[in-house]
């Protein structure tokens, strides 16, 4: 039965040519827009982060674990995107040639398989990152000499730090090349999310008997109210869910704007965000009882929540985070830009789970809260 209505309710909204066209191509004519204002911008902002060339020499004769580090995090993989580009040398006199030369190395790794020399002749965050890459190497080596010493029985689990797992800058998550434009497109994301709170609202317009003939048929109808309410949200969100991820994609691969993000963990927080866009549509079509109001505040809730977390200008969130900070963390579009703006720079780190958490805590709630109000309605007669 429950799959039956959710396939049912699942063609009816797919059959709806204005949720079709706000829901699938509105975001796209968007994105499309976006890209023609500033998507140059974003390829070429001077601000990200780029792969620094750095040049090495290998004294040692012979491969050692710090030129298997390099060769790591030359590399673009799920962790994070190449940070270092690098060209061997065979002598340091070699490599200082092109350090002095125009559109040369920003440093020199000399490795003699025991101490590594780093050159650089300029301070900068190039010159931090190249010294921060040395300073977490050797302090590996040296906890692993401490272990040798000390505890000889575990020198096997200590070594597969250097072996195994030589993303040794993971935690500082260089490379990520989030540009201020950027944030445009995570907006656009929230928007496009909390669009689905419309979808929500036709399906719960459709369930009230005081708003619609149909709504008459469903009070009547001898079937659970709650089974019935859970297949609808259920094939919205479903829908809203698919339609973020064709969004996602074509800003991807077609307009060519990274995220900084794996796909399928973008798709993984846009589906989030979609129970959520679904969930506060629920909430609105449960407390609101005139007719009249049910296309006008889930746009208005949309349209105020999208403008507070940067969708016209990206420095409102920011305005808002350092005077009312509170208004951030229940604005449904500001969290989920937030998170997509926090995987993207900073990676996994608490700040990312805490919107992730406050955002499945919203959705419970309010479908939680919805449930209730909407079994508890009676009417004095059909």
């Amino acid at each position: 039965m429950f799959g039956r209505m959710f396939i049912y309710k699942l063609k009816e909204l797919v059959r709806n040519r204005f949720l079709i066209g706000w829901n699938f191509l509105f975001p796209l004519v968007l994105a499309t827009a976006f890209y023609l204002g500033f998507g140059n911008m974003i390829k070429d902002d001077p601000d990200s982060f780029k792969a620094i060339d750095v040049g090495y020499v290998n004294i040692a004769g012979e491969e050692t674990n710090f030129h298997k580090v390099i060769g790591e995090l030359s590399e673009e993989t799920s962790d994070h995107a190449d940070i270092l580009n690098v060209s061997e040398y065979t002598s340091e006199e070699e490599a200082m040639k092109d350090l002095k030369g125009e559109g040369g190395i920003y440093g020199i790794y000399v490795d003699d398989g025991n101490e590594i020399k780093t050159i650089v002749p300029f301070n900068g965050y190039r010159a931090t990152a190249l010294n921060q890459i040395v300073r977490e190497y050797e302090n590996k080596i040296t906890l692993i000499g401490n272990i040798a010493k000390d505890h000889p029985e575990n020198l096997d689990t200590a070594l597969e730090l250097v072996t195994k797992d030589m993303n040794i800058a993971k935690e500082y998550d260089f490379g990520s090349g989030i540009s201020l434009y950027l944030q445009y497109f995570f907006a656009l994301i929230a928007m496009a999310s909390l669009f689905g709170s419309w979808i929500s609202t036709e399906m719960v317009e459709g369930m009230c008997a005081n708003h619609t003939e149909k709504g008459k048929r469903f009070e009547c109808a001898p079937v659970s109210k709650l089974m019935s309410i859970a297949s609808g949200v259920l094939a919205g969100a479903s829908m809203q869910a698919v339609s973020n991820a064709i969004v996602v994609i074509y800003i991807e691969y077609v307009l060519k704007i990274k995220f900084g993000i794996p796909l399928w963990n973008v798709i993984l927080i846009t589906t989030l965000g979609s129970g959520l866009g679904i969930s506060m549509g629920v909430l609105i079509g449960a407390l609101v009882k005139n007719k009249r109001l049910f296309d006008i505040i889930p746009i208005v809730f949309s349209m105020i929540c999208s403008f507070c977390s940067g969708l016209m200008w990206d420095q409102v969130r920011q305005m808002i985070q350092a005077n009312a900070p509170i208004l951030n963390k229940i604005n449904p579009a500001a969290l989920l830009v937030d998170c997509l703006y926090t995987r993207a720079t900073y990676g996994t780190i608490d700040v990312y789970y805490q919107d992730i958490g406050i955002m499945s805590i919203m959705i419970i709630g309010a479908l939680t809260i919805s449930a209730v109000l909407l079994r508890r309605r009676r009417y004095v007669s059909l």
